[in-house]
């Protein structure tokens, strides 16, 4: 009598796994080598994700102003942006005192959307938060206090962007498994739908009388730290870039253990692991968090992820543009070295 494990397929899955796992940088030892591995892996991810194929998409990008704030240091607007034909996307932009200012998308994780990264309730007034609140520790705000110009997407399936079924729901509910669900029917990714949003973002900001063009950049923590590691790799507008809380190997981190459905994209794998998406994001600056008691990106996996991402910056000679904070933290921004990241 056989044991019930005996036809479990996790042997199946970890062959499968190896087999379909590209490791664009394994044979990588000169500079010339890790460019052109650098120019494969953002060729793949871009025909992966195919943002060229997203239907109705909206040339011009004509704000409509919803709101007017003033805050300490910055004025918070509240727009909407037309990206696509049915799709209004909801945007904050915050406007710093100082001119010609870097341009920055900021790319929120699970919780209740973009209003998370600004210390706004639900309503749109000041509040107090707890550790689950802040995770994101305002980091928008923060950064359009620094004097940068921040562009915040209310991301797809995330806070005021959910599914009309899903709006009566506590608003740290997601739509995500719906939205993911319908998406893979159709043949594209929530991930895509997310980068699409954050492509049209630095679209917007370098139009922007209160942005330098050449200063462009991404930060997002957890899911928001995935679209800002894969909008900066296919978009090369991006001149630096902050992925909080993401960073580590599959196998450690959405393999490992339950995550959100956001999270998986059809033949990913065929690219690579996370740090080959971010080797690929070299020579631009890349500054990358990982906190030391993160359960959902456990820090062994980021530091093995980490060790891969430094080889191919020191091929391409860059080194000094990638900056690795671990910290002694959880599955949260840690801002001691990404804070000032774009305002250097």
């Amino acid at each position: 009598m056989r044991n019930n494990a005996f036809f479990a397929p996790d042997a199946y899955l970890a062959s499968l796994y190896k087999k379909r796992l590209a490791t664009p940088f394994a044979q990588v030892n000169t500079a010339e080598q890790a460019q052109a591995a650098c120019d494969g892996v953002r060729k793949s991810l871009r025909d992966l994700l195919a943002l060229n194929i997203i239907d109705g998409q909206c040339a011009a990008l004509e704000p409509t102003t919803l709101k007017t704030a003033k805050r300490k240091g910055y004025t918070e607007k509240r727009l909407i942006l037309k990206i696509c034909d049915d799709w209004n996307m909801l945007l904050y932009l915050l406007i710093p005192e100082t001119p010609n200012a870097a341009g920055v998308v900021a790319l929120s994780g699970h919780g209740y959307g973009a209003r998370q990264t600004l210390r706004l309730d639900r309503r749109g007034n000041y509040r107090i938060f707890n550790f689950f609140d802040n995770y994101q520790k305002n980091f928008a705000a923060v950064l359009a206090q620094q004097g940068c110009t921040v562009a915040i997407p209310e991301l797809i399936a995330f806070g005021e962007a959910r599914l009309q079924k899903d709006r009566h729901k506590p608003f740290y509910n997601s739509s995500c498994y719906a939205v993911t669900s319908a998406l893979h029917l159709c043949g594209t990714s929530t991930a895509a739908l997310r980068v699409y949003q954050a492509v049209r973002c630095l679209d917007f900001l370098e139009k922007q009388a209160s942005v330098d063009p050449l200063r462009l950049g991404c930060m997002g923590i957890s899911g928001g730290g995935l679209i800002s590691l894969l909008t900066a790799c296919i978009d090369e507008r991006v001149s630096r870039a902050v992925v909080s809380g993401y960073i580590s190997t599959f196998e450690t981190s959405i393999l490992a253990r339950w995550h959100c459905a956001d999270n998986y994209i059809h033949g990913l794998l065929g690219v690579g692991e996370p740090a080959d998406i971010a080797a690929a994001i070299a020579p631009r600056k890349l500054s990358i968090e990982s906190g030391r008691r993160d359960p959902l990106f456990p820090i062994d996996g980021a530091a093995e992820a980490h060790a891969n991402i430094q080889r191919i910056y020191e091929c391409l000679g860059a080194k000094d543009n990638l900056i690795i904070d671990v910290f002694n933290g959880r599955h949260q921004i840690s801002g001691k070295k990404s804070f000032r990241f774009f305002s250097e």
